[in-house]
């Protein structure tokens, strides 16, 4: 057991921490994540009072790197089916992230992405100067990331134009959960099994809507 205050860490490191040990055990007492860190318990109610506030932090940090990861993917880049194979491959790299939004019980919800959506308007308007720019990039921000690219896909004729947008967006969404718990169930930290389920997750998504004269 770590020694009790062994660490210092500010409040953004103990947030990463507490998210990557709470993919390991969702129900971690503060003592126990504080145990788990290796710093001392009253350092986290220092920074964030109570369990929750420390699970919502965690929770927004996950929602920010998926949405980071979809952009890493360049969704606007190429065919959209094309686009859809890359946000899944760089998904697939946050398995404690994954783990938390597939979870029976999900830390990472539609309030952590809602939080996060808000922040980074919020971001977007405090950057921009002219209050035309600042709407739209207000209105980009509301969009599913995953229908805006299937919609291109469409347009572009990589993806079968008659599957509802919204219908193919969960198709994916929950194609890269069952791909995810499939790696967790035989082992995450294989890369061969990570890599397979990868590899299995894209040919769904690919055979299910790809445009069938592509």
């Amino acid at each position: 057991m770590p020694v009790q205050g062994m660490r210092r860490l500010g409040r953004e490191a103990l947030v990463s921490e507490a998210l990557t040990h709470l993919a390991a055990n969702p129900q971690a007492s503060m003592i126990e994540l504080s145990q788990s860190i290796g710093v001392g318990r009253t350092t986290l109610y220092r920074h964030f009072g109570d369990r929750e506030a420390l699970v919502g932090a965690a929770a927004l940090l996950g929602a920010r790197r998926f949405g980071e990861a979809v952009m890493k993917a360049r969704p606007e880049a190429g065919a959209g089916l094309a686009a859809l194979e890359r946000i899944c491959a760089e998904l697939f790299t946050l398995p404690d992230v994954l783990t938390l939004l597939f979870a029976d019980n999900p830390i990472i919800t539609d309030e952590s992405f809602a939080a996060a959506a808000a922040e980074s308007r919020a971001a977007a308007e405090s950057r921009s100067g002219a209050e035309s720019s600042t709407c739209a990039e207000s209105a980009d921000a509301e969009d599913d990331p995953l229908e805006v690219v299937i919609a291109r896909g469409q347009a572009d004729g990589s993806i079968d134009e008659s599957v509802p947008i919204g219908w193919a967006a969960a198709f994916v969404y929950l194609t890269i959960g069952s791909g995810h718990l499939y790696s967790v169930s035989v082992g995450v930290d294989d890369p061969t099994a990570r890599a397979q389920s990868l590899e299995l997750t894209i040919r769904a998504v690919r055979k299910t809507l790809a445009s069938p004269g592509g």
